[in-house]
C-alpha cells in the first residue's frame, strides 16, 4: 500500500475531531471520504496533507516515507491539497494563482500549461481571482494543485466540486479520473453520494471521528448501509456510466 494511515487522531483544542483512524490505499485510485457534517472528514484529510494547525498523533506514510520527515520540496512534489473554500488574500490573477504551484519547487511552463488544459481555464487566466465565480475559483485552485504535484503523487481535495455547474463537474471529474489512471492517488471529501458512487474506487466512511467503514465502493455504498447511516432510504437507479445511489423520496400524505 502506498498511503498508510496509522492510529491518526486529531484535536481542535480540547475536542477530539478524529480518533484512532487506521486505513490505507494504493496508488492509481480515487478514494471518496464520506460522512455526515462534523464527522471528521476534513480534519482527517488536513492531517494527511500535513496542514492541520492543531494537535495530531499517529503517522502518515506515503510510498514508504513518513511524510512528517520529508522536506518542504519533497512534500510539494508528492502531495497537493485543495481546501473546501479557496482563499487567496493577495490581488492575484488566475494565472498568478496557478503559478503558486512553483512556490516551493520549480514548475516548468509545460507543467503549468498542462494543468490549465486539463481544467479548461484558459479564458480565465488574466482575470482577477477575486472576480471569478465560486466554480471558476475552484477550477483555478485545482489547476494549481495539478501543476504542483508530480503525476503518481497524492492529491487531497476537500469538497472540490463546490459551486460548480454540471459542465464544470464533468470536466473536473474527467481530469481526476485521468490522474488516477496515470498512477496518482486522489483522495476526495464528498457530501454528494452520487458523485462518490460515480468516481470512487474505494470509500472511507467517517462517523463521529472514527472510521465507520472502508472498502470497495460497491460494498460500502450499499443501499442498506447508507439508509442506516444517513437515516434516508436509498435505491439503485440506472445511470449513463454505472448505477448511482440516490435518496428515495416518499410523498407526504395530504
Amino acid at each position: 500500500m502506498s498511503l498508510v494511515i496509522d492510529s491518526m487522531s486529531v484535536w481542535h483544542g480540547a475536542r477530539t475531531a478524529v480518533q484512532g483512524v487506521s486505513v490505507s490505499a494504493p496508488p492509481g485510485q480515487t478514494v471518496a471520504v464520506i460522512g455526515r457534517n462534523g464527522s471528521g472528514k476534513s480534519s482527517l484529510v488536513r492531517a494527511i496533507a500535513g496542514i492541520h494547525a492543531g494537535r495530531c498523533s499517529g503517522s502518515v506514510v506515503w510510498k514508504g516515507r513518513e511524510l512528517s520527515t520529508c522536506s518542504a520540496a519533497d512534500r510539494a512534489r508528492c502531495i497537493a491539497y485543495v481546501a473546501q473554500r479557496p482563499l487567496v488574500a493577495a490581488d492575484f490573477t488566475a494565472r498568478e494563482v496557478i503559478g503558486l504551484a512553483g512556490a516551493v519547487v520549480a514548475r516548468s511552463t509545460e507543467q503549468l500549461e498542462r494543468a490549465i488544459d486539463a481544467l479548461a481555464v484558459h479564458d480565465l487566466m488574466d482575470r482577477p481571482f477575486a472576480a471569478l465565480s465560486g466554480g471558476e475559483q475552484q477550477r483555478v485552485v485545482l489547476a494549481r494543485a495539478l501543476a504542483q504535484h508530480d503525476v503518481g503523487g497524492l492529491l487531497v481535495l476537500d469538497e472540490p466540486f463546490n459551486a460548480m455547474d454540471l459542465a464544470e463537474q464533468h470536466r473536473v471529474a474527467g481530469a481526476l479520473q485521468c490522474l488516477a489512471g496515470a498512477g496518482s492517488l486522489v483522495l476526495i471529501v464528498l457530501h454528494d453520494l452520487v458523485l462518490a458512487d460515480a468516481l470512487a474506487h474505494t470509500v472511507w466512511w467517517m462517523e463521529a471521528g472514527r472510521l465507520r467503514a472502508s472498502g470497495p465502493r460497491a460494498s460500502v455504498l450499499s443501499e442498506a448501509a447508507l439508509g442506516a447511516g444517513f437515516g434516508v432510504a436509498f435505491e439503485r437507479v440506472g445511470g449513463s456510466l454505472r448505477p448511482i445511489v440516490a435518496p428515495r423520496c416518499t410523498p407526504s400524505a395530504g
